[in-house]
């Protein structure tokens, strides 16, 4: 089971900058991680999404996330690629593929 604390490790994320990335307070932040308190399905949806993982990895279920780079047979580049866009912001999500469609238009094979 993955805790909230070890998807926030993970994601390569600190405290504090997962508190400043999601808006939910710092001490909000620890308090989940240490047990202390439950996030809100709102929070888990968030969370999951800012670090990558399935909601139903961060609640413990059997069902939790299919680990896709050995599924799909991504490699470590393509790997970073996902987790690098997964940690962005949806602006910054709009402009990474802006730069990736501009990048394979000029350099792509196909």
């Amino acid at each position: 089971m993955t805790t909230i604390k070890d998807a926030r490790k993970r994601a390569g994320l600190t405290q504090s900058q997962a508190a400043k990335k999601s808006g939910i307070p710092l001490g909000t932040l620890r308090r989940w991680e240490q047990g202390i308190n439950e996030p809100s399905i709102d929070a888990i949806i968030q969370l999951a999404d800012l670090y990558s993982v399935s909601t139903d990895e961060l609640l413990g279920s059997s069902f939790a996330s299919i680990e896709y780079s050995s599924e799909m047979n991504l490699s470590e580049d393509e790997r970073k690629l996902i987790g690098l866009y997964r940690r962005c912001t949806p602006d910054g999500r709009r402009y990474m593929m802006g730069v990736a469609e501009t990048t394979a238009s000029m350099f792509g094979g196909e």
